[in-house]
């Protein structure tokens, strides 16, 4: 029986996309052949057409050919200019959330070109940003704790296994006809298989809204002090200063979650910082690594987004609203 074709891109593929797109190419599939295609940086383009894809994970190394990659969006496009039916099946946007925008502009016709855009990123309210130039019932989210870390172009390190979540942000069923609901179940549920199948756990949740604010919880605790401070994850705990302060910015974000009618679970999220810091002890944390890489962080997409929402609600956020204003200071003065 001949296998059938999927077509799956990644948009912005870095660590994290070049992991999740690598793991799904060097799965073989006894039903599907899955074509991944990646857009990233010129020179992670340039290593894996030249050499293949090398993802590291504690003492294995996966050697992954067959991925195609470019540096933009034009040989693609020509594609689909010439050949209407050519179309992804699903496509993922794994950029930084603060380049959500650029890239859906610039990529433009390859997402309309696709049945499923994934959003795959750190924040919250990024759903809202996507939904503006693409319909909310191709949008899916995903919330994921598996880490990743780019060492080299065309490689990647997997720093730490996790659970991935995948869920639709837009409930819209009432306004599908009944076959095209079962559609979209079946669909998500063949997502969910093929991350399953290539090694990286996945359960479909029905409210992935609040996933994504529990896992803002934990960020906001964790990612500015350490970026601040440059400490790894376990040593924040080391001093009781600190952690007091982890936990304040924690149970800010909660109260806005509250105030925003965001269905929480009766979960300790200040407890859960400290013991993801724990579990992560060695780690140092993605706005400290962009920080020491000079890069822009995901501030305004994490704390600075609770800021955002509390100033709407009216109430105030004081530990979230300095470390914001500390981290962007921090970015300006290694700019």
């Amino acid at each position: 029986m001949d296998k059938i074709k999927l077509k799956i891109g990644v948009i912005g593929a870095g660590s994290i996309g070049s992991l999740f797109g690598g793991y799904i190419a060097n799965f073989k599939f006894k039903t599907y052949f899955p074509e991944v295609i990646f857009f990233c940086r010129k020179d992670h383009a340039e290593a894996i057409n030249k050499n293949g894809l090398k993802i590291i994970r504690n003492q294995s190394t996966y050697d992954i050919k067959g991925i195609k990659a470019y540096e933009n969006e034009k040989k693609i496009e020509d594609k689909i200019s010439k050949n209407l039916s050519f179309s992804f099946d699903f496509i993922f946007l794994t950029t930084k959330a603060y380049d959500i925008e650029t890239a859906i502009f610039q990529y433009k016709k390859i997402i309309d070109a696709s049945k499923y855009l994934i959003i795959l990123q750190n924040g919250i309210g990024n759903e809202e940003n996507v939904s503006k130039f693409c319909p909310k019932n191709k949008i899916i989210r995903i919330v994921t704790t598996n880490g990743a870390l780019l060492a080299e172009p065309g490689k990647v390190i997997h720093t730490g296994l996790g659970l991935t979540k995948i869920g639709f942000p837009f409930l819209i069923r009432l306004d599908l006809k009944p076959k095209d609901f079962e559609q979209r179940q079946s669909d998500i549920n063949l997502l969910k298989n093929i991350l399953n199948f290539a090694g990286l756990k996945t359960i479909i949740v029905d409210d992935i809204i609040s996933e994504s604010w529990e896992k803002v919880f934990i960020n906001v605790g964790i990612n500015p002090i350490g970026a601040l401070t440059q400490l790894r994850n376990g040593e924040l705990l080391e001093i009781k200063g600190l952690k007091y302060y982890m936990g304040e910015a924690v149970k800010e974000a909660i109260n806005v979650a509250r105030m925003k009618k965001i269905n929480l679970s009766e979960k300790d999220y200040i407890a859960l910082t400290y013991e993801v810091a724990k579990k992560t002890s060695k780690n140092k944390n993605s706005m400290l690594q962009d920080i020491l890489n000079g890069k822009t962080t995901e501030i305004d997409f994490l704390n600075g987004r609770i800021v955002k929402y509390a100033n709407k609600l009216g109430i105030e956020v004081p530990i979230n609203k300095v470390l914001t204003s500390l981290i962007k200071g921090l970015e300006d003065s290694l700019s």
